[in-house]
């Protein structure tokens, strides 16, 4: 690759012109870097490549050399690399801290943040939190496979699950990679290090649980508790709505006897518009909130329509909690002694489907899934159910 300085040909007010850096690889490869040192064209030296005659000019060509030394210095280390995959790695290595895996985190945090992904962003930042509680300083030659081992054994003695350490490892992983993509490291130093996860199952309701919770008898001052069960049996009704969907669910959204969404965890995907028949008893539900609000059908967003994303991200996480809480109240009223969450009715429906003998495609369909594999992953506890009665009620 060439790299080489020269004077650009527009003359500025005060006579000075810019000094381009040049990278070219062939005819279609090339590409500009802009020194921000500007000279007269008596001042630069075309053939050494040096300025001249200038009043800091010793100054001013260590700023040159400098810059050419960095450029020189990725593409070695990048060898092969076109002028643009240079330039980028380049402005990415100027763009973000260099040396500090902390700040470096920090700023995919503030990244995402900026993006609208308030929900990533705050548990990313839960991460970095923790990871500054085990080391204050943190620099990308710090990481390495023993440091992974240690840090995962301080979260273990913390108190840590399994798959609490696994998730704050996953995003350490995502984020060690994205420093590689854009050139900041060369390879992720971490790689090696196996996260491991526990298999646990997934709890449920069964119909006749679901039914004991809906023929409950809430006297009309426990407002709480009666619209977090609204909130759980419309999500059964709704192939497991995630709880954040239903919060965010607008009267413009259910048209005639369809509700057409966009799930919120997978906006960015195809196939996270959904359109979903409503049930009966879904129905029956929306009845009881209608007039409520002018956008939202649900109480957690009433009054949220001219608020941020961050600000609405942040009622729901209180909501969900509230929810949870009150919704153990009532299942405890109703007989159920189960650990239950607004997260267990996506649970709940796909167990009843399977018991139902729905087909894996329309299981799959109902649940919002794109790739069949995401569904037989997300049924095996369910299934792993049905063979256990099949071989008792064969031996038993």
């Amino acid at each position: 690759m060439n790299l080489n300085f020269y004077l650009s040909s527009y003359v500025k007010k005060n006579g000075t012109q810019l000094l381009r850096l040049k990278m070219e690889t062939s005819n279609r490869d090339v590409q500009y870097l802009d020194s921000g040192i500007s000279v007269k064209s008596s001042q630069w030296d075309d053939k050494r490549k040096k300025i001249k005659r200038h009043p800091i000019e010793e100054k001013l060509n260590a700023s040159l050399n400098t810059l050419l030394l960095s450029l020189q210095k990725l593409y070695y280390e990048n060898e092969g690399i076109s002028a643009k995959r240079l330039l980028y790695l380049y402005k990415n290595s100027q763009k973000y801290d260099s040396s500090s895996f902390l700040d470096f985190y920090l700023q995919i945090v503030n990244e995402a943040r900026l993006k609208g992904k308030i929900r990533t962003a705050n548990t990313q930042q839960k991460y970095v939190k923790k990871l500054k509680e085990f080391a204050s300083h943190v620099s990308f030659s710090d990481l390495s496979v023993q440091f992974a081992k240690d840090y995962e054994q301080w979260m273990l003695e913390k108190g840590n699950k399994v798959n609490t350490v696994a998730s704050n490892f996953k995003s350490f992983y995502a984020v060690l990679n994205k420093a590689v993509a854009i050139g900041i490291i060369r390879t992720n130093p971490i790689k090696g290090y196996q996260i491991v996860t526990e298999n646990t199952e997934k709890e449920s309701l069964t119909f006749d649980e679901i039914s004991r919770l809906s023929d409950l008898e809430i006297p009309a001052h426990y407002k709480g508790m009666s619209k977090a069960r609204d909130m759980f049996l419309f999500s059964f009704f709704t192939a497991g709505m995630r709880f954040s969907d239903v919060c965010r669910l607008k009267w413009e959204n259910i048209i005639g006897n369809e509700i057409i969404y966009t799930m919120g965890k997978s906006k960015t995907r195809a196939g996270a518009k959904r359109t979903l028949p409503v049930a009966p008893k879904a129905i029956d539900i929306i009845e009881k909130y209608k007039g409520k609000d002018e956008m939202f059908v649900f109480p957690p967003l009433y009054g949220m329509a001219d608020k941020s994303v961050e600000e609405i991200e942040h009622r729901l996480y209180i909501s969900n909690n509230a929810a949870n809480r009150s919704l153990r109240i009532a299942c405890e009223k109703a007989g159920i002694k189960k650990w239950v969450s607004m997260h267990m009715a996506k649970h709940s429906f796909a167990d009843f489907a399977v018991k139902s003998n729905t087909g894996i495609l329309m299981i799959s369909k109902l649940l919002g899934h794109t790739k069949l594999s995401t569904t037989q992953h997300y049924l095996k506890d369910f299934y792993h159910k049905e063979e256990a009665e099949e071989m008792n009620r064969l031996f038993g």
